[in-house]
């Protein structure tokens, strides 16, 4: 950590917060409301759009997206990304074209805000407890792709403290091979850099260029779990390498 750069770190970490509070109770009443019935997936990613966009403005960060592929423009997909910070979330929605469901660990349910979208069916919680209860939100991931939205989910299972890519569970490709659906990889370049893991009060924290790779979809057809699973870790990993390459 660069010295002295700490307290203005901390003050970055709160200042956003406090936009995502603030920007997220504005938004609440309507999401409640409005998160209902067959077009309650549409509005959500309408209202995921506005609460990342307002947040990247006010936090100064402009989105940069390296197309090397592009979004499948029929039919529902996978979204498989890397994760070692919490803007990945807050600014996937910006990213991602169509409606879809994110899967993420069931810890969010104590997110404040955030939560009302896993509440009401539109995101997935994940509960890690048991192999059950695991399957029920795979199935639940199922459907979601069966009505054609896609399925966003980050395979290393839980969030990288140094930017550097983990093993990927299986989840996701078993998720794409049961639907025969393609898989599109998503690097998120330099987040962890951005804004760390929010205990971390002295961790990296900056305004600046959010950087991201959309790569070609991966199609899931006559291929085995762990090829997928493979191809697809190192694709997403090929980007982040190259980039910590460009920055020496």
């Amino acid at each position: 950590m660069k010295k002295g750069l700490g307290p203005l770190r901390l003050l970055y970490k709160i200042y956003v917060g406090i936009i995502y509070i603030i920007v997220g109770f504005i938004l609440l009443p309507f999401m409640m409301v409005l998160l209902r019935g067959e077009k309650k997936y549409a509005r959500a990613h309408s209202f995921k759009k506005i609460w990342s966009k307002i947040i990247a403005v006010l936090g100064c960060i402009r989105v940069k997206v390296e197309y090397q592929g592009q979004f499948p423009k029929e039919g529902p997909y996978v979204i498989c990304a890397n994760h070692a910070s919490y803007l990945d979330i807050i600014l996937m929605p910006l990213i991602i074209p169509d409606t879809f469901m994110f899967l993420g660990k069931a810890e969010v349910l104590k997110w404040p805000i955030v939560n009302a979208f896993f509440k009401r069916g539109i995101d997935i919680p994940v509960y890690r407890d048991s192999v059950k209860r695991v399957k029920e939100c795979i199935d639940l991931a199922e459907i979601g792709i069966k009505e054609g939205r896609a399925i966003a989910i980050f395979p290393e299972g839980t969030m990288s403290t140094d930017g550097k890519l983990m093993r990927f569970k299986n989840g996701a490709f078993v998720l794409a091979k049961n639907c025969n659906v393609p898989i599109v990889p998503l690097t998120f370049q330099n987040n962890w850099m951005m804004f760390s893991d929010h205990l971390d009060f002295l961790g990296p924290a900056r305004p600046g260029i959010a950087r991201m790779v959309v790569h070609e979809p991966i199609e899931t057809t006559n291929k085995d779990l762990v090829s997928l699973r493979e191809e697809t870790f190192e694709v997403i990993n090929k980007a982040l390498l190259e980039y910590e390459a460009s920055r020496k």
